[in-house]
């Protein structure tokens, strides 16, 4: 049977602590309406009510949980915990190795021509690990990578690309990869000269329809989660860009939110809704962010990327959404539902920060505006 203590204040709120509770308890108080964890206090706050008044009785009535099966666990022979291995995030500003120690001499010769030439971070660890399968692949045929032959560098892609294992876009990028070390690093011009680039094919994006959208929202009922992802919609920003929001970069009096060395290393101002600005003071409060604006375990550091795909995977199948979204979807569904609203191509180049009018362009084929006003021939045939 849970256990509370009920804490009343003076502002209208109770703070609730909650003991000896299993998970339908846990899951019945976060149903409660107007329920908030503050982690600071390790308690549950909830507005002064009947309405909480009794739904806290209900959870206290509730018959205790059976108490989980015991499983018989051997001790270690060697009592000392595992040492923790250091693990090092990429922070802006501060460069760390792509590679292992010692790092292979071409990776690094390719990473210092990129770092020369201000390229993000992310493209210089997509470079690094296209080098590594490249030379993985000489490696087992024997070959040193300074010594192959545009024949066999051409069948390393050839082999890529009908594996059937990778995107084009993957192809693509090991190409690039591979132009840049013999054209650049390795000065071996020859052999990359005539590489032919794997052809694109023409995705569209996958959008969420609005109702999709609230739904996402209404079924994150962590405070932190909430504000990443109402951010991330409101505002169209990538994943990377979400996380490595700073609080200084949130402009309240011009409702503005300014992206540091975005995609292309591009500064740009995107929107602040009035209604993530409401979300986001309440997260303040509660939360206290001091540097960045969703700080990871380490506060030092922000959230990491895959924390918020995850949190996006969570909440979507919270949400019952089947189609094969991802974080992305929300930028492509903030697109999408401006351009529906009418708002002009240019200005959602702007706050997408495009570089190409065309990129934006791909929009206007997932719209719902244009089609609902064709009509199907079906519909004109007497049957």
């Amino acid at each position: 049977m849970a256990t509370l203590k009920i804490e009343q204040t003076e502002n209208g709120k109770v703070w609730v602590s909650l003991t000896r509770f299993g998970d339908a308890e846990l899951t019945r108080l976060k149903k409660i309406p107007g329920a908030r964890w503050n982690p600071e206090r390790k308690q549950w706050s909830f507005p002064e009510s009947p309405v909480t008044r009794q739904a806290l009785a209900e959870i206290v009535a509730m018959p205790p949980a059976p108490p989980p099966k015991m499983i018989a666990v051997r001790p270690k022979a060697n009592d000392t915990p595992p040492t923790k291995k250091p693990y090092h995030r990429y922070m802006p500003g501060k460069d760390k190795p792509l590679t292992t120690n010692p790092p292979h001499p071409f990776i690094k010769q390719v990473d210092d021509e990129l770092v020369l030439r201000g390229m993000a971070y992310g493209t210089r660890k997509a470079y690094g690990q296209h080098l590594r399968n490249y030379f993985d692949w000489l490696k087992a045929k024997q070959i040193a990578p300074e010594q192959a032959t545009h024949d066999q560098v051409r069948a390393y892609l050839v082999t890529m690309a009908s594996s059937g294992n990778y995107s084009a876009a993957y192809c693509r990028g090991a190409r690039t990869a591979l132009i840049f070390l013999y054209d650049i690093a390795l000065k071996q011009r020859g052999k990359v000269c005539d590489l032919p680039r794997m052809k694109r094919p023409q995705q569209l994006p996958v959008v969420l329809s609005r109702e999709e959208v609230a739904r996402l929202f209404k079924v994150t009922y962590n405070l932190k989660h909430k504000a990443l992802l109402m951010i991330a919609y409101s505002a169209g920003l990538r994943v990377g860009e979400a996380v490595r929001l700073k609080v200084n970069e949130v402009d309240s009096k011009r409702m503005t939110i300014r992206i540091t060395a975005g995609k292309g290393a591009k500064d740009r101002y995107t929107l602040l809704s009035p209604i993530a600005l409401e979300v986001l003071r309440e997260y303040f409060r509660l939360f206290k962010p001091k540097d960045w604006l969703f700080p990871g375990e380490d506060r030092t550091d922000h959230l990491a990327e895959r924390s918020a795909q995850e949190t996006f995977k969570d909440a979507a199948k919270k949400a019952g959404i089947t189609k094969p979204a991802t974080f992305h979807t929300l930028r492509h569904s903030f697109a999408t539902h401006l351009l529906e609203d009418g708002t002009d191509m240019r200005y959602i180049q702007e706050l997408l920060g495009h570089g190409s009018i065309e990129t934006t362009e791909r929009y206007t084929h997932v719209t719902e505006r244009g089609m609902q006003k064709i009509k199907s021939p079906l519909d004109n045939l007497k049957i």
